[in-house]
């Protein structure tokens, strides 16, 4: 084979050439198989690979509910989470010639179950994992917008965080950051959604919009959950995520649990990806399958964070 051919294959769906790299078609999502996904005798090698590429129609991806996990669980920090059921579920924009190239292609990915917070890490929440650790505090504490006194403050989502501060909290809950993967399934279900609730405008589902506002409380819009009872995945604040940000990782990440950990910048500009948008976002930028970034360290009054937890530890005998 020749060094032309081997760093290009060609979509058995519609003919479109993908660099050698890429695991899904650039131009419409259909699986790629590369010479080392293969066996000995040809098969492929993983079952969830064989089932996106192996049969004739790919699988239709469904919401089920599994018997041996509680559909809600509390997290050390007295936080609500929601279960997110394993199995498929479509990931990037529909559009063939969107405005923003990253969020293509349109692809079947595959998610083991996981739990996700209900709402973004709250004010209080923060408070009290500052208490515990000592870690340092935010710029939103010193903030005279509101004060610790009044009852609508400790429901305010955390802002002014990095990366790492949601890293560190994560930690001390005892659980993590969403994958993008895991962030945007929670965000959108299964059948390719633009919003969390569907296709209509977010108007009185979401805040945002107002360039100059700052986050209000979560939980007011009860009409924009996701199809799991997840809330303000829309507006509000920016959500780190645990990804490195890379505009071509879609097409290259594994079809199964995809998390980007080698994007390819140097270590010093450490990007990671947000999500979700903010009060002070456009529409655009609300749905679930927009993709922001910013290095690690960065901090904003519209950034916030939200946790994740596998699902071992909770599963019935």
């Amino acid at each position: 084979m020749t060094d032309q051919a081997e760093s290009a294959r060609y979509c058995g769906q519609c003919g479109e050439r993908n660099p050698a790299v890429n695991r899904f078609c650039v131009e419409c999502g259909a699986r790629l198989l590369r010479s080392d996904e293969l066996d000995a005798a040809g098969a492929i090698a993983d079952t969830v690979d064989a089932r996106l590429a192996g049969l004739a129609q790919l699988p239709e991806p469904a919401i089920v509910w599994p018997d041996d996990l509680p559909r809600q669980i509390t997290g050390a920090d007295g936080a609500l989470l929601r279960l997110v059921p394993g199995g498929f579920f479509w990931m990037g924009t529909r559009e063939r010639k969107p405005k923003k190239k990253d969020e293509r292609p349109f692809h079947l990915v595959w998610l083991d179950p996981y739990y996700l917070d209900e709402h973004p890490v709250t004010m209080g929440q923060y408070a009290r994992f500052l208490s515990a650790s000592g870690h340092r505090k935010p710029a939103s504490f010193t903030s005279r917008r509101r004060s610790p006194d009044d009852p609508e403050w400790a429901r305010l989502p955390v802002t002014q965080v990095s990366w790492q501060d949601a890293q560190a909290y994560a930690k001390w809950a005892q659980r993590r950051l969403p994958t993008e993967a895991e962030w945007e399934k929670g965000a959108r279900g299964v059948d390719g959604r633009t919003y969390p609730w569907g296709e209509e405008p977010p108007d009185g589902r979401a805040a945002f919009g107002d360039e100059s506002a700052l986050p209000d409380a979560t939980g007011r819009f009860p009409n924009g959950v996701s199809p799991y009872g997840i809330q303000d995945l829309a507006g509000t604040v920016w959500e780190w995520c645990e990804d490195e940000y890379d505009q071509d990782f879609y097409p290259r990440g594994p079809p199964r649990n995809p998390c980007c950990r080698d994007a390819p910048h140097p270590p010093e500009a450490d990007y990671r990806v947000l999500r979700g948008g903010s009060v002070q976002s456009s529409a655009f930028c609300l749905r679930a399958t927009f993709r922001a970034f910013n290095l690690a360290k960065m901090t904003s009054p519209v950034y916030g964070f939200r946790c994740a937890a596998d699902v071992a530890r909770y599963r019935r005998p």
